[in-house]
């Protein structure tokens, strides 16, 4: 692969390199032979050739490679079919936050300027060919996204009058950590010094904002590792109550699970929830999980899942390509006794039940309790069937210090 790559012209792979320093802050020698499939020594090579061109890039020792701060090179050229995606992006983006519209349609305008020709005239036809239309109950709009993308790289205070999904109106000084879009709404992951605790908060429902000149100390956390930290504790929050009762899921003989790993049969069963298609692949799964747990808190669908038996949350794990290193489904809900009526934006699903395993993950759910049980699953040598597997979360998994939730393996 590696020869193929560094006999690819050269001209092409300097001009990408250079691309590459224009868009990032720093770059590693490293990431540009992991690009274009080269060698190291290749990329000393290529990056002492820009310099040599005159093209001022710093190096410093043990970061990386950058441009001298101010230097801008001449509009790139795009292909035809980089064009479309960049009309099609602003279509999709125009249904989306206000202020995001704003600032994009003022950016796609100075790239359009770089077009050829007959690149502007395919890409206006374009435009009068592509509609999104969206379901009427996603029609409220934010705009306030810019405003707090940029209070979470300056890591500044911000002041917030909030409407809560109860209708309850707070005012609360947050520190803004992220911003994640599902289901056509965005939503800010920030620490609620009212609450001393993260808390989500749909920017549709802010009703003022105020970008405060005082800083924080950022967190040192990424957004995945905050995804799997829902995931983990299966928050509990006055903003978004989520209270299971006792564990009350139906077995074939109706015995109470006590055993921390025993052969039992289950039941059909029907489960309406939210679904997320992923794989366990660098790491995809528990972003894509995490993200799933997040928005099932936020947008309180625990609260809005039709004829349910019982409170408990299922995150069953189904529609398995292969084994549990190939893609599969990601279903998060409840227990229904009909599928009669299944909200719009859930999925509605029968389970087979059959035979299965179960074990229990027991102990802190902040230290990855429940990762390690499903470590140590996948290293043994069980017949599983690949069909559903499961974990419930019940009133046992309430205590994060001192959980337990069941995990339940499908076997032939």
């Amino acid at each position: 692969m590696l020869m193929n790559n560094e006999s690819k012209p050269r001209l092409a792979r300097l001009t990408a390199i250079l691309t590459q320093l224009q868009s990032q802050q720093i770059l590693t020698a490293r990431e540009i032979a992991e690009k274009h499939q080269v060698s190291i020594r290749t990329v000393y090579r290529d990056i002492r050739t820009l310099e040599q061109s005159g093209v001022p890039i710093v190096a410093e020792e043990g970061k990386g490679y950058s441009l001298v701060q101010g230097y801008s090179l001449p509009p790139v050229m795009f292909t035809q079919a980089e064009a479309n995606a960049l009309i099609t992006v602003e279509q999709l983006i125009a249904k989306q936050d206000h202020s995001l519209t704003s600032h994009y349609q003022s950016a796609i305008t100075k790239i359009k300027s770089v077009l050829q020709q007959s690149q502007k005239e395919k890409t206006e036809l374009l435009a009068q060919r592509i509609h999104i239309r969206d379901n009427d109950y996603l029609n409220q709009k934010s705009q306030y996204l810019v405003i707090l993308q940029t209070a979470i790289t300056q890591f500044n205070l911000i002041e917030l009058h909030y409407c809560s999904m109860q209708n309850e109106v707070s005012q609360r000084v947050i520190e803004p950590f992220a911003v994640y879009s599902t289901q056509g709404n965005w939503l800010l992951i920030a620490f609620c010094r009212l609450r001393n605790a993260f808390r989500s908060f749909r920017l549709d429902h802010i009703q003022k904002l105020k970008v405060l000149p005082e800083c924080f100390d950022p967190h040192n956390m990424t957004l995945p590792e905050y995804f799997e930290q829902c995931r983990q504790k299966y928050l509990t929050t006055p903003d978004i109550p989520l209270s299971p009762p006792a564990h009350t899921f139906a077995i074939s003989d109706n015995k109470t699970l006590e055993k921390p790993m025993e052969k039992m049969k289950v039941e059909p069963f029907k489960v309406i929830g939210i679904t997320v298609r992923t794989s366990n692949k660098n790491g995809q799964g528990l972003q894509d999980i995490g993200a799933l747990w997040q928005r099932f808190i936020a947008e309180q669908l625990l609260n809005k899942i039709p004829n349910k038996l019982d409170n408990e949350v299922y995150s069953i794990y189904t529609e398995y390509e292969g084994d549990y290193t190939q893609p599969y489904t990601t279903l998060l809900g409840c227990k229904v006794s009909t599928l009669d009526h299944i909200p719009e934006g859930m999925t509605g699903k029968v389970f087979a039940g059959g035979q299965y395993q179960r074990f229990v993950a027991q102990g802190n759910l902040n230290q990855g309790v429940v990762g390690q049980e499903w470590n140590k699953i996948w290293g043994m040598d069980l017949p599983r069937a690949y069909t559903a597997d499961f974990e419930i979360y019940g009133e046992k998994a309430q205590n994060p210090d001192s959980a337990e939730v069941d995990i339940l393996i499908a076997i032939d």
